[in-house]
């Protein structure tokens, strides 16, 4: 009976350690899939894989003690054999998993319990930190995965994958534009707008054709349309980057004001950029703050660590500028508010300089304006009076329709002046 009781405890403690080595290759599952989906922070998730692995090895170490302890040939044993082998003795201990909630029970060598200890308490730190970022991911994103970017996945990833490295500029601005899209993602919907556009303009070649058998020159319609498009997924990511430079631009000023006053209160520094990025009046510069406070809360980097990360990833270099400057502030223990106001002072001149220059630029489109759609358009008509009064033409076209294409050309040049006026002028 003292035997067989033996065995049964032997037999559970087994059992407990692989339950606790099942959930260890599930949590392995969730940290290699938040690496896969962020290869930015490949270091912290590595270190998470090894701590895992190294509670796996203990558990499996204790294999062979827990089968000598329950084994009935244990007694058999010499005492001399049996006291060098203290060392190896399995114990039992439990501990409360902060992230499961509830208390677990696992033997382990009496040797390897500190050890596993403080791979236990990495681990279960890591998990913390990967819930945590999967119940903001939750709360942040409120829009739906975009189906056209499915459908080219499911078609083209395992080629746009390939062509990953040969487009890595592409990467950084997708993320200076915060474009919530992996490159691989986006070069797959590229492929896909691509052949789109192509068999398009094969479409347009033969209506032109079916409209005269002499529109050969059509046959180029194809690789245009399919330029083009490559063109524009190319130059876009870009173009997105520029315009949320601009408007973190406008924000700037303000925003350094806002955080060298709360600085003087004398709070947490990172108290300061969660106050800012909660405000719904700094949008842009909100979603860079997020950034940094994801990096703090989230992955456990420092202050300082977080602020130089995103300052190499932010498109404004002034942030990037204001980024570097706090962090190395906050790291040597400087004064931050005096250090805020400095900078404040500075983004606003320019902010006062960029809109007295956009005065300026406004001004001399006014000038051309009234030479060019105002004094020009009556010199004209007078002049057409003047025509039709002595009954002369030009190249054939009546005074009325060439009256018609000067209305046509005006309406243009308005248009294009309200295009350039719009572009030039600031975002605020």
């Amino acid at each position: 009976m003292l035997l067989w009781g033996r065995f049964l405890k032997m037999f559970e403690d087994l059992k407990k350690n692989l339950e606790h080595e099942k959930n260890i290759i599930v949590d392995m599952r969730s940290v290699a899939l938040a690496m896969k989906d962020d290869a930015g922070h490949r270091d912290f998730y590595a270190s998470s894989m090894k701590a895992l692995k190294g509670q796996l090895k203990l558990l499996n170490k204790v294999v062979p003690s827990l089968l000598k302890e329950g084994s009935p040939l244990t007694k058999l044993v010499k005492d001399e054999k049996a006291s060098k082998a203290t060392i190896s003795k399995p114990v039992k201990m439990s501990y409360v998993s902060p992230s499961a909630k509830e208390k677990k029970y696992i033997t382990i060598n009496k040797g390897s319990r500190r050890e596993f200890l403080e791979k236990l308490k990495l681990s279960e730190d890591s998990l913390k930190g990967l819930k945590k970022a999967k119940k903001k991911v939750d709360i942040v994103i409120d829009h739906k995965p975009n189906g056209y970017m499915k459908i080219s996945n499911r078609f083209f990833l395992n080629y746009s994958e390939k062509l990953v490295p040969i487009f890595k500029d592409l990467a950084g601005d997708l993320k200076k534009g915060n474009m919530n899209f992996l490159l691989s993602s986006y070069l797959s919907m590229a492929i896909s707008s691509m052949i789109i556009a192509f068999f398009v303009g094969l479409l347009f070649f033969g209506l032109m054709m079916v409209i005269s058998s002499s529109n050969w020159i059509y046959l180029l319609a194809p690789f245009v349309f399919f330029l083009l498009t490559f063109a524009g997924f190319y130059i876009y990511p870009a173009s997105g980057a520029s315009s949320i430079q601009g408007k973190i631009a406008m924000e700037l000023p303000f925003a350094t004001i806002h955080m060298a006053a709360i600085a003087g209160s004398n709070i947490e520094p990172t108290r300061i950029f969660k106050i800012i990025a909660a405000s719904k009046e700094y949008v842009n510069i909100g979603k860079e703050i997020r950034k940094v406070i994801a990096q703090v809360d989230i992955y456990g980097y420092d202050l300082v660590t977080s602020l130089r990360n995103v300052a190499k990833r932010t498109s404004n270099k002034d942030l990037a500028e204001l980024f570097s400057g706090l962090a190395t502030n906050i790291g040597t223990g400087g004064e931050l508010k005096s250090y805020l106001e400095e900078k404040a002072d500075s983004f606003l001149l320019d902010y006062k300089l960029a809109r007295q220059k956009y005065s300026d630029l406004a001004g001399t489109f006014m000038d051309v304006y009234i030479s060019i759609l105002i004094a020009a358009p009556l010199i004209l008509m007078m002049m057409f009076i003047v025509m039709n009064v002595a009954g002369l033409g030009m190249g054939g076209l009546s005074i009325s329709s060439l009256m018609m294409l000067s209305i046509a050309g005006i309406i243009v040049v308005n248009i294009i002046f309200i295009i350039v006026l719009n572009m030039k002028q600031p975002k605020v």
